[in-house]
This record gives C-alpha cells, sequence and structure tokens, in this order.
C-alpha cells in the first residue's frame, strides 16, 4: 500500500488562501451604495476628496494590525461621552480594514439605546443581538445583514433593552464573539459600545476584544476623563485614542 506524503505546507497555504478568497466573493451585496450615498451616510472610501480622513482610517488600521499577531481581530470603539462620534468611527474602521479585498469586515452594534445599524444595512432588519442573546432558538445568519459596503456586514443591536448588560455579560455573548471570529479566518470585527461615561456595557464587552480605542471629542475632555475612560475598558486592552474633530 502506498504511503501518503504529508502536504507541502506551500500547497496547502495556497489551497487555504483560495478558499479565503472564494469565501469572501461568495459574500452577496444586494446594494452597492454609490459615492454620493457614502458622503451622505459619512462613511470613508477610496477616492473620496477628504484625503486626510481617509489616510486617518488607514493609520488606525496600520496600528492595530502592527500591534496583533492574526488579522482575526475584535475591536471595541467607544467614545467618552454621548455623542462622541464613537458610532461614526467604529463603522468607518470597520469599513477601511473592507476596503482590502483580501479581507472581510463586521460591524455589530452593541448599542440598544441608541442604535445606528439601520442607516448602514441595505436589507429590512428583523431581528439583532440582544434578541439573539434572549432567544436561543435565533440563529447567527438571521442577525447579520449587508451594509451597502462590499465585505463590510453588520449585526444590528436589536430592540433595546434594560437588561443589556447582562446579556453581553452571558455566556451566549461570548460563544457569539468566538463564532463570528471563525466564520471568516481573516474577519476584522468591530463592537460598537455605548460610551464609557454614561454606562457599564463598555467596560464588559472589552473582555471581548484584543483592541479598545477610545474616541476623544477634541479639546471637550479633560485628562482625568480620559484616564477614567482608559481604566473602563482596561489598561490591558486600550490600544488608542481617537480625537474627533
Amino acid at each position: 500500500m502506498k504511503e501518503e506524503r504529508p502536504q507541502d505546507p506551500l500547497i496547502k497555504s495556497a489551497v487555504s488562501e483560495h478558499r479565503k478568497r472564494e469565501q469572501i466573493k461568495a459574500m452577496a451585496t444586494p446594494v452597492i451604495w454609490t459615492q454620493e450615498e457614502l458622503y451622505e451616510k459619512k462613511v470613508i472610501f477610496t477616492g473620496m476628496r477628504e484625503r486626510e480622513l481617509l489616510n486617518a482610517f488607514r493609520e488606525v488600521r496600520i496600528r492595530i494590525l502592527q500591534k496583533s499577531k492574526t488579522d482575526n481581530v475584535v475591536a471595541l470603539v467607544s467614545s467618552l461621552a454621548e455623542g462622541g462620534g464613537g458610532t461614526f468611527t467604529a463603522f468607518n474602521l470597520a469599513a477601511t480594514f473592507a476596503l482590502d479585498r483580501h479581507k472581510t469586515a463586521l460591524y455589530v452594534d452593541c448599542n440598544p439605546y441608541n442604535s445606528s445599524a439601520e442607516q448602514y444595512t441595505v436589507t429590512p432588519i428583523e431581528a439583532g443581538l440582544t434578541q439573539y442573546l434572549q432567544d436561543y432558538t435565533v440563529p447567527l445568519k438571521h442577525i447579520i445583514y449587508p451594509s451597502g459596503v462590499e465585505r463590510l456586514r453588520v449585526i444590528p443591536s436589536g430592540a433595546g433593552s434594560d437588561s443589556a448588560a447582562e446579556f453581553f455579560n452571558s455566556k451566549r455573548m461570548e460563544v457569539l464573539i468566538s463564532e463570528i471570529k471563525t466564520r471568516y479566518p481573516d474577519r476584522f470585527i468591530v463592537l460598537d459600545a455605548p460610551s464609557v461615561q454614561a454606562t457599564t456595557e463598555a467596560r464588559i464587552l472589552s473582555q471581548y476584544c484584543d483592541h479598545a480605542l477610545l474616541v476623544v471629542p477634541f479639546g471637550k475632555s479633560t485628562q482625568s476623563d480620559i484616564l477614567a475612560g482608559i481604566e473602563s475598558v482596561g489598561r490591558d486592552k486600550f490600544s488608542g485614542l481617537i480625537f474627533n474633530h
């Protein structure tokens, strides 16, 4: 009987890369936003006039990847205060990673008190994160929606809940993060958390992330505010400040 030779590592790697690219190609997007719609929704894209903004997000992407040992990264984005630009930053960070044709991104709206997911999805939302965490019969695929950006998917927060902190601290949330990380090996995941000053959710959600970023309204926060924000997400997860003008 002929002994099977182990597969050449280079061949194995090439096959794996081909499969990943085929998976990405299979991610059909029903509607792609036009440049006018991207401007209206304040979403970055290649070729936009505001090159400084695009390059700023690219710089954040570079720094995160430099600090990571893998492309399969979970980043948490929270602002110091309500209305501080956390959602704008979180979605655009996800969009920046989706610019790479060989990678995918997933934006997870973890703010049931002030959800923004509807402006980023192109199909009607029937269920979201809170429904998934409450109801074990809701499959994961039913809460992942296409955005108008190629290779970028959205998990909406779902209905508002006074028990969001408890849901986020559950085993089901832990399993969810693990599953969305493994579905695509080169997926970048952004958790859009409520502000650190208004709620405790950012502190709870930080346990699932590899990197935590704080959005700081430029000229409107004190040093003590910033230090308190860093403590809220944990110094071991904290990866930097993003100043929002």
